[in-house]
């Protein structure tokens, strides 16, 4: 089997399956460069960021993760982020391009605060393992307290011959670790992974990890998560506090709850496309979704599942009384009408 180039699309259908199989049964590795970095230094860098975004930070101790919401002061999202408190430092996790931005967000709101913010973007990258056997990779490389990690918490483990950052992610497939190294180390982890004893992952490409992510409801940046929505409508619920003081768009964040005004939520579809159209072809970002004879919302990401023949997985945001697992819906696409179903909410 020929393996794809990890974080470039597959050009060959029968690979790409392949790889999806491994994602779902077994265990897979790819670059991340949809991911982007930053380092968070300075004896208040964890409370300037606290009063930052959404999610209690302040007993965030060594070793330790947390996800959190960075807001506009609207309560609009500027990103998810993961943080994960390192010796002397905080590695914050961002999503696509939002590394830089997030960056400047921070520096806005430092004044006499004792912060410094380092971009490694460039520097350093992001590796991903996911899969439900992706955990023994883990372990076989590092061992099992590496694999047996807490969510979002993170270790510190050899990469060639420096060290890495390695967390336990979101999952994908099931399961999910990232790990974070400088560029020169990356190559080291990636062959050190497909050699590994016991369950060998499969190297996955972008187009793969695509799927994979919108099967598990993740909203990702510049999709799901932009300006246009809030925190509650992209069901980030695990990422805020209510019992936390102020932080910038706190207030409006939390009328939304108090007051039950979220209007629309983020949810998993599944559709069927046209025998013969690419993954490319199936569904566009902003295709409407109807439900009944009214607009509901709007598609947000789609793909075509590898080797499912015609059947396509989306993510869009409908309104709140739509989200009903089971309810039939139609996605307007391309001049067609493609009969879809709402699977659930994501996540």
């Amino acid at each position: 089997m020929r393996h794809g180039t990890s974080g470039t699309a597959a050009t060959d259908g029968e690979d790409l399956a392949a790889q999806y199989r491994a994602g779902r049964t077994g265990a897979i590795v790819a670059a991340r460069p949809d991911i982007t970095r930053l380092l968070v230094r300075g004896r208040d860098a964890l409370d300037l960021l606290h009063r930052l975004s959404t999610n209690d930070l302040k007993g965030l101790g060594e070793g330790e993760g947390r996800a959190t919401v960075f807001t506009t002061n609207k309560g609009r999202i500027l990103d998810l982020v993961t943080l994960h408190r390192l010796p002397g430092a905080l590695l914050a996790l961002c999503g696509e391009g939002r590394a830089g931005p997030l960056r400047t967000w921070i520096e806005k709101y430092t004044f006499r605060e004792e912060v410094s913010v380092e971009d490694r973007t460039e520097s350093h990258g992001t590796i991903g393992f996911y899969g439900p056997l992706s955990g023994g990779v883990v372990a076989a490389l590092w061992g099992e307290a590496a694999a047996g990690l807490r969510l979002h918490h993170v270790a510190d483990v050899p990469a060639g011959s420096g060290r890495a950052q390695i967390v336990r992610a979101f999952p994908l497939g099931g399961d999910g670790y990232h790990v974070t190294a400088p560029v020169e180390a990356l190559d080291a982890v990636r062959r050190a992974a497909l050699q590994a004893n016991g369950s060998r992952p499969v190297e996955a490409c972008r187009e793969c990890l695509e799927t994979l992510r919108i099967e598990a409801g993740l909203p990702a940046a510049g999709r799901e998560l932009t300006e246009e929505y809030n925190p509650w409508e992209a069901r980030l619920q695990d990422a805020i506090s209510l019992d936390k003081g102020c932080y910038v768009g706190q207030e409006v964040v939390a009328r939304l709850h108090t007051y039950k005004k979220v209007s629309r939520v983020l949810v998993r579809l599944t559709a069927r496309g046209e025998e013969g159209a690419s993954a490319g072809e199936v569904v566009i970002p902003g295709a409407a979704i109807q439900v009944g004879n009214e607009t509901s919302g709007i598609v947000t990401s789609s793909a075509r599942l590898p080797g499912g023949g015609d059947q396509v997985v989306a993510l869009g945001y409908v309104r709140d009384e739509d989200a009903v697992a089971g309810r039939t819906a139609a996605i307007l696409h391309a001049g067609r009408t493609m009969t879809a179903t709402i699977e659930g909410v994501a996540r």
